[in-house]
C-alpha cells in the first residue's frame, strides 16, 4: 500500500477542488476593492472616513424620538450603518462635495416583525463638517415596498459624533 494518494485519487479530487478553489479566486478578487486613487471623490481631502455615532431625527414626525445609530465611512467611498428601530445593517456610498461637504447615498431593508423583508428604505442626505469630530447631515428617506411602490417619503436630519482610538484619522 503507498501511504500517498494514488493518481487516480488525485485526479478524482483534485477535479472536485477545482471549481471551489475558481470560486474563491474569483470571490476575492470581487471583494478587493481597487486603490483609491487621488481623484476618488471620496478622498478629496474631507476628513469624514472614520466610525460615527449618529442620531437620526425624523422631522415630519414630531412624536418619534430620534433613533441612535452607528456609521462606518470608508476611505474608499463605501458608507455602513445600522440604526436602533430598523434593526438592520444598512450599506450605501459617499462622496465630498467641498471641504467640509459631503453627500450620502444608503439604504436598508425594511423588516416585519416576524422576519419578512417588505421593502427597502433609501436614504440621500447631504452633510458637513463642523468640526472633524462633529457633523450633521439632512435629506429624504423613502419607504419603498417590494414591488417598487413609495409608501412614505420623510425628512431627517442627523448629528453625529467621531469615535475609536486617538485623533480624527488614526482609527477612529
Amino acid at each position: 500500500m503507498s501511504e500517498g494518494m494514488g493518481r487516480r485519487e488525485l485526479i478524482g479530487k483534485g477535479g472536485a477542488l477545482v471549481p471551489a478553489a475558481g470560486a474563491a479566486a474569483l470571490l476575492a478578487a470581487a471583494l478587493t476593492p481597487e486603490p483609491a486613487s487621488a481623484d476618488t471623490p471620496a478622498r478629496a481631502g474631507i476628513p469624514l472616513p472614520g466610525t460615527w455615532a449618529i442620531t437620526v431625527t425624523i422631522t415630519d414626525l414630531p412624536g418619534v424620538p430620534p433613533e441612535p445609530g452607528l456609521f462606518a465611512f470608508g476611505r474608499d467611498g463605501l458608507l455602513t450603518g445600522t440604526g436602533g428601530a430598523s434593526k438592520v445593517v444598512g450599506f450605501g456610498t459617499w462622496k465630498a462635495t467641498g471641504a467640509t461637504t459631503f453627500a450620502v447615498d444608503y439604504r436598508h431593508f425594511v423588516i416585519s416583525d416576524d422576519g419578512v423583508v417588505t421593502g427597502t428604505v433609501r436614504v440621500e442626505q447631504t452633510g458637513r463638517l463642523a468640526s472633524p469630530d462633529r457633523l450633521t447631515m439632512t435629506g429624504k428617506a423613502a419607504q419603498v415596498d417590494n414591488d417598487g411602490n413609495v409608501v412614505v417619503t420623510l425628512t431627517a436630519t442627523s448629528a453625529g459624533e467621531r469615535y475609536g482610538f486617538g485623533p480624527a484619522g488614526l482609527g477612529g
